[in-house]
């Protein structure tokens, strides 16, 4: 048995199936990583399409993954030290292995890629890099106004992701009509 609860909407935003309560409030986690994205390019973050891509996603942790969130910041004179996502060991197994008892770090942590993005439309605004998840810096600001505007709700509450990250709650249906 599973429990929980499903929405699915129309290309027009109706629904065209529900179980359960789509009205209840939720911590999307991971799920808003492309809404915390478009938020950052409204902002003005420039980044090639690999870059975006490693910007919404919850990446494995492989070398190549590493290499190229280091490489993001690199070009941008931005410091891996900036970074103040959780350190992690990589997500996925085959990455996990290779990885074997080296400590956790904040590279291979699968939000690294989100965190340069932020980090990055800091710098391209000229805000301060050091408070970049502080819930009043204005990158924060604008991906809570971002996800209020595409889920067309106010967020319910806001507390911390496992990342470092803001997490802000709305409901099933707000994300299923921001996405």
């Amino acid at each position: 048995a599973h429990l929980g609860h499903l929405i699915v909407l129309n290309a027009d935003g109706t629904t065209y199936l529900s179980k359960g309560n789509p009205g209840a409030i939720i911590y999307p986690r991971s799920a808003v990583k492309s809404l915390q994205a478009s938020a950052m390019l409204k902002a003005g973050l420039t980044v090639s399409d690999e870059e975006l891509a490693i910007v919404c996603a919850s990446h494995s942790g492989s070398n190549a993954h590493i290499e190229l969130v280091s490489k993001m910041l690199a070009k941008r004179d931005i410091s891996l030290d900036l970074l103040q996502n959780a350190p992690d060991k990589p997500l996925g197994e085959k990455e996990k292995i290779a990885w074997g008892e080296k400590p956790a770090a904040q590279l291979s942590q699968n939000c690294s890629g989100k965190h340069a993005g932020m980090l990055i439309t800091c710098r391209e605004n000229n805000w301060d890099l050091t408070s970049y998840l502080e819930l009043d810096h204005p990158l924060q600001i604008a991906i809570k106004n971002e996800i209020e505007l595409l889920s067309g709700e106010k967020m319910a509450k806001a507390t911390f992701d496992g990342c470092g990250a803001p997490l802000f709650a709305f409901s099933l249906l707000g994300l299923a009509k921001a996405i």
